[in-house]
């Protein structure tokens, strides 16, 4: 992928996970649907429209985000959704580790390709 296919990547990823997290916090154990993030990748806008759009997206969401999970309680962090590609609910807390890790590490691809490129 194109820096520009990543940066609308994260979006896309974030968006469709903090959706989960609210369907999760309203209804019993959700069953969400998975996307073909490849796919998206591949679509126009991934692939043409200026990223500057997505991280405004981005940190406004990161913020919503951060608001929710500011103000759970410890029984709400236990809430689950139902993945199709997990055998077990997934947990809020699961959920909020590996979306902090998903972002810091595109961001490490994109940051050592401009360090491996001079930009």
């Amino acid at each position: 992928w194109t820096v520009r296919q990543v940066v609308h990547h994260l979006v896309d990823s974030h968006l469709t996970a903090y959706c989960r997290c609210r369907l999760a916090l309203t209804e019993a154990d959700p069953a969400v649907r998975r996307y073909d993030e490849a796919l998206w990748a591949e679509l126009p806008d991934a692939r043409k429209a200026p990223i500057a759009p997505s991280l405004q997206v981005l940190n406004g969401l990161h913020a919503r985000w951060s608001a929710l999970f500011d103000a759970l309680t410890p029984q709400q962090w236990q809430r689950s959704f139902l993945h199709p590609e997990h055998e077990h609910p997934v947990t809020l807390w699961h959920t909020a580790a590996l979306y902090a890790w998903h972002g810091r590490h595109h961001t490490a691809h994109i940051t050592s390709l401009r360090d491996r490129n001079g930009w």
